[in-house]
């Protein structure tokens, strides 16, 4: 049993049967998704929480960090198989235009996400020429964004989701893509949330209803598999 799974281990006799189903055919075809793994969520590398926060309110601190070099293995494997990877950031200054992305942006239109720098993707993780990368209004990666047409045609038959926050913009692209039709996979060590309690509880809630959360291993794995079933294919 997996940590977040024993945080419900009280409660499992209603959820048991979810979350032992059978897993998600992931397809030949995957992407991967990085969601909003951007400096407002991160601040610089070293800090401590208390220094991240001092630095942008909205920064998780050092699990950002300590999630970056499984996104890096999963992103990686992604460009070795030729699957799309796709970036999203916030869009700034669309708590004004569109209403907030979370409700107390509205009462603060200076938020942290429109500061200088906000939206900047770390270097370690940045996107090649030729990435998509989408400035979203909302927490969504598929809400009002090009996303849909872009794996309709790049052919995408499963998605896998990374980045931040696992509570809040995570969880609402899984939903997403799972609402769409999408088998949706999430990479455990490859997400990261501010509060541990918050990560582990959407990481249940996750795999019970909308994705398999699968490990950083298992989505290299499969997409070395993707790299041959595109090579027999050609």
């Amino acid at each position: 049993m997996r940590w977040w799974e024993e945080l419900f281990s009280e409660e499992m006799t209603g959820y048991g049967e979810m979350v032992a189903r059978t897993p998600q055919i992931s397809g030949n075809r995957p992407a991967v998704i990085v969601v909003d793994v951007v400096r407002s969520f991160l601040s610089a590398k070293g800090k401590t929480m208390a220094q991240a926060v001092a630095e942008f309110p909205t920064s998780c601190g050092p699990v950002g960090w300590e999630a970056i070099p499984h996104m890096r293995a999963v992103i990686e494997a992604a460009r070795r198989a030729d699957a799309p990877v796709i970036y999203t950031t916030g869009t700034a200054g669309s708590a004004e235009r569109y209403g907030g992305t979370v409700k107390g942006e509205l009462m603060r239109m200076d938020r942290p996400m429109d500061w200088p720098g906000a939206q900047e993707i770390p270097e370690e993780i940045a996107p090649r020429a030729g990435e998509l990368v989408i400035a979203k209004p909302k927490a969504s990666g598929f809400f009002c964004t090009p996303i849909l047409a872009y794996l309709h045609r790049q052919r995408v038959d499963s998605v896998i989701v990374t980045g931040c926050t696992t509570s809040g913009c995570v969880r609402a692209t899984v939903v997403d893509s799972f609402s769409w039709g999408y088998p949706t996979f999430v990479v455990e060590e490859a997400c990261f949330d501010r509060s541990r309690l918050s990560h582990g509880v959407s990481l249940f809630e996750m795999n019970a209803k909308y994705a398999d959360v699968v490990s950083v291993d298992a989505v290299v794995g499969r997409l070395s598999q993707a790299t041959l079933v595109e090579a027999t294919a050609r």
